[in-house]
């Protein structure tokens, strides 16, 4: 489902038609403007008395920043009043939402970010066209509103290099990938010199940098001579549109060009790994086609294993829960 199906969009109010206080005296609301990080949004405040009504949005309100190359797409619901800035997007919701849904929503257009850039905005038809879901999950319904806010805040705060602590752990803090993960590049074969296999007739997976089918091309015949990467480790495109494509693999593999092979130092269960399969991934906005992440790979920043949350546990057992439970109705 497209944006402007979920939402109506508004835009901010530029900062030549108010005047913008640096301190909040008197009757007056925040003025909002783009940030990676909700705490800084407020680029001052102005008076209440001098914005016209349809500029003022409540507390509880989705706004998203359309402008700057650090602060783009990042999404937020607001828990005051505010007036936006014209680098400020508004979404209010064509159907009845709940806090919780609004949170879930803010969280999935941020997840849009690596499609933009500083020459390419997520303003107008742009943002409009961004995909999601029709409904969110069960779980978002049910969880308790200000835990669903705390725990997505925290999970966002990935990417910029702030991770509160999980409140299981004993420390919280970002380390490399190269301190939880040995790091080495792929076989680097080509498809078209390997005889394809099907999987049925003991193919070996093949993985390229492909996003979706757990990056896996093809399957081919064992090649003599050539090892492929053990079952367990993880998988990630290097360059390209996919760059930062980072899967499990629960076979043995062999790889395209430009794709890594990460083992664990230490023995992690399945949870785990496919969570920092989605820690790597996040750091994509930080790459692009002519950016890659050859020798950046192994300083990016992840948590520590000490930071992982505890919902990551039995994370797998729990969806496989909810599917069967709907195919059975």
């Amino acid at each position: 489902m497209k944006l402007e199906d979920l939402f109506e969009v508004k835009n901010g109010l530029a900062s030549s038609a108010v005047e913008v206080l640096r301190a909040p005296v008197g009757d007056v609301v925040p003025y909002i403007r783009p940030a990676s990080t909700q705490q800084r949004t407020i680029a001052g405040w102005v008076a209440k008395n001098s914005v016209v009504a349809n500029h003022l949005y409540p507390a509880g309100t989705i706004f998203v920043s359309t402008d700057g190359e650090g602060s783009h797409t990042y999404s937020y619901v607001s828990k005051f009043n505010f007036v936006p800035n014209s680098n400020v997007s508004v979404l209010l919701p064509k159907r009845e939402m709940a806090l919780n849904e609004k949170v879930y929503y803010a969280r999935c257009i941020t997840m849009n970010r690596y499609k933009f850039s500083y020459g390419r905005k997520p303003k107008g038809d742009r943002l409009k066209q961004i995909e999601l879901p029709d409904t969110a999950p069960s779980w978002v319904h049910s969880a308790e509103a200000e835990d669903l806010w705390a725990e997505l805040t925290r999970i966002k705060t990935l990417s910029s290099g702030i991770y509160d602590p999980a409140e299981h752990s004993a420390k919280s803090e970002l380390v490399r990938v190269q301190d939880i993960f040995e790091v080495r590049y792929g076989h680097s074969l080509e498809l078209n010199r390997l005889r394809l296999l099907s999987k049925e007739s003991g193919g070996i997976p093949f993985v390229s940098r492909k996003m979706r089918e757990n990056g896996i091309a093809a399957y081919v015949a064992p090649i003599p001579g050539v090892e492929p990467a053990p079952a367990g480790e993880l998988s990630c495109a290097l360059s390209g549109n996919g760059v930062l494509s980072t899967f499990y693999q629960e076979q043995p593999f062999y790889t395209a060009f430009h794709v890594a092979c990460l083992r664990p130092l230490e023995k992690m269960s399945i949870d785990e790994l496919l969570y920092y399969c989605s820690c790597i991934w996040q750091n994509r906005f930080r790459f692009s086609y002519g950016r890659q992440a050859n020798r950046t790979l192994k300083d990016l920043l992840i948590p520590a294993r000490e930071s992982v949350p505890c919902w990551i546990n039995g994370a797998l057992a729990r969806v496989a829960d909810d599917l069967i439970n709907v195919a059975h109705g």
